[in-house]
C-alpha cells in the first residue's frame, strides 16, 4: 500500500516532536496526539494486507470543517474513509446518539465527540468536495475503527461500519474482493485531488457537531480561540503572575 502522509502540524507517528505535539494538542484538541497514534496502528495494519495499487491519505484537509479527515483509502474497488479513536469501554448507540457506560455509576452517559456522528460526516464532506471537483463515487459505508481490543458497542442499526481490532483482516479481504468501480485514471485524479485540498479560510470554517463546548470559539473580533484554549492561557497566566511575585519577594528578602 502506497502511504501519503498530510499534516497541518509537522511529523507523524511515534516520532512527532514535543514542539509538533504542542501544537496539534493546541489546534485540535486534548486527544490529538492520541488520536495520531491511534492512525498509525491502522495504517500499519491495512499497510501488510495491501499491494501498492491502493493508497492511504492521511489527515486531509477539507474546506467546511475545523479538523482535517483522518484516513482515506484509495482502490480500484472505491474509496473508505476512516476515523479511528484509542477509546476503551463499553458504547450504545441509539437515535443517532453515542454514549459511553459509566461502570462505577452503572449507567450510559453522552459521549463527546459523537464518534459515530463525526465519521459520517467527514465522509460525506470528501464525496462533496470530489463531487465539487467533478469527481463522482459515493462511499458504501465509512469506518469506524477501535485500535484497542475490549470494546463493546451495544448497537442495533449505525450509518457506519464499526470495526474493532480483530476484524481487520476480514474487512479488508471483502474489500478487495469487492467489485471494481474505479479505473486507473480515475484513482489518479481522486488522489491528486486529495492530497492538494486545502481547509477553507478560518471565518468559514465550522467546528464539527456533537462536540463539548469546550470546542466553541469565543473571543473578541479577529482574537478568538477555544474556550479550553482560553483556560490554558489563564492558567499560564496565573503562573506567571505567581513566578513574578515569588521572585519578587525572594529578591527583596535577600537585598
Amino acid at each position: 500500500m502506497k502511504l501519503i502522509e498530510r499534516s497541518p502540524i509537522g511529523a507523524q507517528g511515534s516520532s512527532v516532536p514535543v514542539l509538533d505535539r504542542v501544537k496539534g494538542i493546541w489546534a485540535y484538541g486534548f486527544t490529538w496526539d492520541r488520536d495520531i497514534q491511534a492512525q498509525q496502528v491502522l495504517i500499519q495494519e491495512v499497510g501488510s494486507l495491501l499491494d501498492n495499487s491502493y493508497t492511504m491519505i492521511t489527515n486531509i484537509p477539507v474546506p467546511g470543517f475545523s479538523i482535517p479527515v483522518p484516513l482515506v483509502l484509495v482502490g480500484k474497488n472505491g474509496l473508505r474513509t476512516f476515523c479511528v479513536s484509542a477509546d476503551t469501554g463499553i458504547f450504545s448507540l441509539k437515535n443517532g446518539k453515542w454514549y459511553k457506560l459509566d461502570q462505577q455509576k452503572e449507567q450510559y452517559r453522552p459521549a463527546r465527540p459523537n464518534l459515530v456522528s463525526r465519521t459520517a460526516l467527514m465522509s460525506r464532506a470528501i464525496i462533496d468536495y470530489l463531487k465539487d471537483k467533478g469527481i463522482f463515487v459515493d462511499e458504501a459505508q465509512p469506518v469506524l475503527y477501535f485500535t484497542k481490543p475490549g470494546v463493546h458497542i451495544d448497537v442495533e442499526e449505525s450509518p457506519v461500519k464499526l470495526l474493532q481490532s480483530d476484524g481487520v483482516n476480514r474487512y479488508i479481504s471483502n474489500f478487495v474482493n469487492g467489485d471494481v468501480i474505479l479505473d486507473a485514471m480515475e484513482l489518479q485524479r481522486i488522489t491528486e485531488i486529495l492530497i492538494k485540498s486545502k481547509p477553507a479560510p478560518k471565518a468559514k470554517m465550522r467546528d464539527l457537531p456533537s462536540q463539548s463546548t469546550l470546542s466553541s470559539s469565543v473571543g473578541f473580533g479577529d482574537l478568538r480561540l477555544k474556550a479550553w484554549q482560553w483556560l490554558i492561557l489563564f492558567v499560564l497566566a496565573v503562573f506567571m503572575l505567581i513566578t513574578v511575585i515569588v521572585t519578587a519577594v525572594i529578591i527583596i528578602n535577600t537585598a
